[in-house]
Formats: C-alpha cells, sequence, structure tokens
C-alpha cells in the first residue's frame, strides 16, 4: 500500500516538472523571439550529458505514469435500482370459498335427429343408403314440428302406387272368390236337405210295409236306410265345407291384410322422408364420414339409416357437463350456487346451480369435455390412476352466446363468511411454519404474522393480525434492502 502511494506521488511530480518545463520554454520562446539552433558540432561535451540525462528522467516518470495508470483498480459499478414491489389494501367484504370444475356447455333438453329406418325391404323401396335432398342451416332456430330434413323419395312414391294397385286386385280377387265360395256352400246345403227329405220319405213309406208284401217291405227298408245315410254324408260334408269355406277365406283375408299392411308401411316410409323436430331450438348439424373423410353432413349426402346426422338444441336449458376430483365430492351439495365462466367470453360469468352430482366414480375425463386426459409416467392413459365424478351444472342465465360445445369452467360456492378481512393468496408466505405478510412501514416493509380462516383459489381470509385499510405487499418481499426490523413489543 504504501509502495502505491509512493508511486503515485512521483507520477503526481514528473507531471508537474514536466508542465513547468513546458511552461518555461513556452515563455522563453516567447520572450526571446526566434532562437538559432546550435551546430552539434560545436556543442559542449557538458551540455550534450545534461540534456540526455534530462531525457533519461522524463521518459522513466513517463512509463512509472503508464504503468499506475493502467493498474489502478477500476471503478465500483453502480448499486442496482431497488425492484419495485406492487402493494395491496386489506379490505373487508363477502367472501367466497369456492371450487373450479371444467367442463364442455350443452343442452339438457335436445333431440338427435336421424336418418329414419326403412320398414320396407330394398326391393319394396326401403334398406340401403339414403340420399338427403334438403337440409336445415346449420345455426338456424326451428319450432317444434318444422321439417328439418328432406330425403329423396320418387323410388318408394313409385312403389306406393304399385302397392295401392296390388292392394285393389288383392280384394275383389277375395270378393270373388269369397261368393263362389258362398254358392258352393249353398248348393252343398241343399244337397243335403234334399237328401233329408228323401230319408223322411221312406222312413213313412216303411211304416206301410205290414200291409204290403215282404219283397215290397224289404225294398222298403233298403231305401230308407240309404237316403239316411247319403243324408249323414251330405251333413258331414257340409261341415267340412264350411270348415274349408272358412279357411279359404280367412286366407283371403290374410291376402288382403298383408297387401294392406305392406302399403301403410310403404306410406310410413315415404312420411319419413320429411323429418321432423320433436323440440324447439338451434340446428346443429353433426359430423359424419364421407369418402374424402369426415365432414358436416350437406344436402346430396348420402346417410345410412339409423345414423345420426343433426342435432336440435334448446337454448333455454343449457348446462355444463363436468368432472371433480373424486375427493372433492363430499363438498359439494345440490343447489350450491355456481359462477360459470365461458373460455369464449372471459369477462362474462353466468349464474348457475349444482343440479346433479354422479353416484360413481369414472376414469378421468369421461364425462363430455369435462376432464381431459393425459399420458401417465408409466403408460397408458390417466383415466387409469385418476377417478373423477361427473357433475351437472345447469346455468340459470339466458344469453344468446351460451352455445353448446364451448369449453366452460364453473366456480362452485362451497361455503361463504360475511365481511371478512380479504387478501390476495399470493400476498402469503411462510416463516418457520408460520403465515406471514409483509406491510408496508414508511420506506420498507415489515414481517407480520397473521392467522388465516378460509383460503381460495385468488384469496384468503384472514381472522387475526391484521387490520381494515393496511397496505400489505402483494407478493412475498425478497430484496432484503426493503425489510425493516420492528421493535419487539411492534
Amino acid at each position: 500500500m504504501r509502495k502505491s502511494v509512493e508511486i503515485r506521488n512521483r507520477s503526481a511530480a514528473a507531471a508537474a516538472l514536466a508542465a513547468s518545463s513546458a511552461k518555461a520554454d513556452t515563455t522563453s520562446d516567447a520572450a526571446s523571439g526566434p532562437v538559432v539552433v546550435p551546430d552539434p558540432a560545436r556543442e559542449s561535451p557538458h551540455q550534450s550529458g545534461r540534456a540526455s540525462a534530462g531525457l533519461a528522467v522524463a521518459g522513466v516518470l513517463a512509463g512509472l505514469a503508464v504503468h499506475e495508470a493502467l493498474s489502478a483498480p477500476s471503478a465500483s459499478p453502480a448499486a442496482p435500482a431497488q425492484m419495485a414491489i406492487s402493494t395491496v389494501a386489506v379490505e373487508r367484504k363477502n367472501f367466497e370459498h369456492t371450487l373450479r370444475a371444467g367442463g364442455t356447455v350443452g343442452a339438457t333438453n335436445f333431440a338427435m335427429i336421424r336418418a329414419p329406418r326403412m320398414r320396407g325391404g330394398r326391393d319394396r323401396g326401403g334398406g340401403g343408403s339414403l340420399t338427403i335432398q334438403s337440409l336445415a342451416e346449420a345455426g338456424s332456430i326451428v319450432q317444434e314440428g318444422d321439417v328439418v330434413a328432406v330425403f329423396e323419395s320418387r323410388r318408394t312414391a313409385d312403389v306406393l302406387d304399385n302397392y295401392e294397385s296390388q292392394l285393389a286386385q288383392a280384394r275383389r280377387r277375395a270378393a270373388s272368390q269369397k261368393a263362389n265360395l258362398l254358392i258352393s256352400a249353398g248348393t252343398l246345403l241343399q244337397q243335403h236337405r234334399k237328401a233329408e227329405a228323401e230319408a223322411d220319405k221312406s222312413a213313412l213309406e216303411l211304416r206301410t210295409a205290414e200291409v204290403k208284401s215282404e219283397i215290397q217291405a224289404e225294398i222298403l227298408a233298403l231305401l230308407a236306410q240309404q237316403n239316411a245315410e247319403a243324408a249323414r254324408q251330405l251333413k258331414e260334408e257340409v261341415r267340412l265345407a264350411e270348415i274349408a269355406d272358412q279357411a279359404a277365406v280367412r286366407s283371403l283375408d290374410l291376402d288382403v291384410k298383408r297387401n294392406e299392411s305392406r302399403l301403410d308401411r310403404t306410406k310410413s316410409d315415404l312420411e319419413k322422408m320429411h323429418l321432423r323436430t320433436p323440440v324447439s331450438g338451434l340446428v346443429v348439424v353433426e359430423t359424419t364420414y364421407k369418402r374424402d373423410g369426415f365432414s358436416q353432413a350437406a344436402a346430396g349426402d348420402q346417410v345410412n339409416p339409423g345414423s345420426y346426422f343433426l342435432r336440435i338444441v334448446d337454448l333455454s336449458s343449457m348446462a355444463v357437463f363436468a368432472d371433480v376430483n373424486q375427493a372433492d365430492t363430499q363438498r359439494i351439495q345440490l343447489g350450491a350456487d355456481v359462477k360459470v365462466g365461458l373460455d369464449a367470453y372471459p369477462d362474462i360469468v353466468f349464474d348457475g346451480r349444482v343440479t346433479s352430482v354422479g353416484a360413481m366414480a369414472v376414469s378421468g375425463g369421461s364425462s363430455g369435455g369435462g376432464g381431459r386426459g393425459m399420458r401417465g409416467s408409466r403408460g397408458g392413459s390417466s383415466g387409469q390412476w385418476i377417478r373423477t365424478v361427473p357433475i351437472q351444472v345447469e346455468i340459470l342465465s339466458t344469453d344468446d352466446r351460451i352455445r353448446p360445445d364451448l369449453s366452460a369452467s364453473a366456480d362452485i360456492v362451497i361455503s361463504r363468511q360475511q365481511q371478512a378481512l380479504v387478501i390476495p393468496r399470493a400476498a402469503l408466505g411462510d416463516s418457520g411454519g408460520q403465515s406471514v405478510v409483509w406491510v408496508s412501514e414508511g420506506d420498507g416493509f415489515a414481517e407480520r404474522r397473521v392467522e388465516i380462516g378460509l383460503v381460495g383459489d385468488t384469496e384468503v381470509t384472514v381472522l387475526s393480525g391484521l387490520s381494515e385499510g393496511e397496505v400489505i405487499a402483494a407478493q412475498g418481499v425478497v430484496d432484503e434492502s426493503r425489510l425493516i426490523d420492528l421493535p419487539e413489543d411492534g
């Protein structure tokens, strides 16, 4: 240290000496005017030695000055600016402890429209795929009973005409055959009656056999027996004919009934070509598979009977279908108030209430849009490890922006506290296992222990340690220069 000081002093003296020499030379030159340069050959050896010594001293002093300049310590950097810390005032308000669940908006009252199942066979106008002729516009509002889809029906209409003609022919044929059966039955019955009459006549003539010869009596007996047997035979034929006629009439009736049923089925198929909605609501066109991939159904597409291609959603009965962790279901009560938010409109909140809580836990993300599956660390879906319970939240508000399939959040109110001291959850810290906050004191912050009550997602209630209106740091204070020490009684 002492050596450095001495070197710096020598450097300063050398600089002063050089400055004074330059000043003297300048003054002498200015006073004497032009100076004649001496001839080196005439310069005395004594003067030449003095000049060389002076130059050597000046060089040494200049080197020392340069060395001191290079070896001098650099100036210390400027102290960093203190980081600004945001603050918030402790406020008293009504606090709600909520549980958030994510899900998807859907309707509790809706109708799935599917392609009709044709009751007729392929050769009778049914079977095979159906071609959409016209379709209700997606996003439009329809009323109950309105036609929302029309299918191509010319083939079915042609088949219906053929069945009507066949039914008329079957009815005429049945009527003709029934008339013939009645005639045959009447003729047979007449023969039976005639045979009975002959039998009765023979029986009367047989009574006169006593007054006639033995031969005549024998003839009368044989004739009476023959007529009686003929009457009995015709009676049996009448009975069997009646049975056969009844069967024939039944067959004719069944043939007519079969044609009538076939005609009714075809009429029903033709009516199904015009699909009507059973509910009023918004038209949602479903995605169907086509040759070029999946896309929304449109006019001209072919759909298979029974496949869904349209949905009518009643916008007056919307709900959020979500999943909650099975550990949280015990805290959710039916009828609990809910604040519903839509991801598409983050600045809007709708009122709701819990209307349904599932009785059984299912794999994670099983309900429509509630959970989101993730890959587990050991392979497979997280649904094998995480069990959730589906819930339904009815949206009490009515708004045109509430549409099906929108992602939503449901903040379910678990408990409430009236006029509680509330601070941001981020302002809470931990010191030795105790909850602390940092209270603004002058130009710094003082750490203070607090007792907290209900804890929400973003806010907590304070039972003791703070007063309304006090200003605290909105987050933990990590800049120790901003902390101050308070007296023990503070």
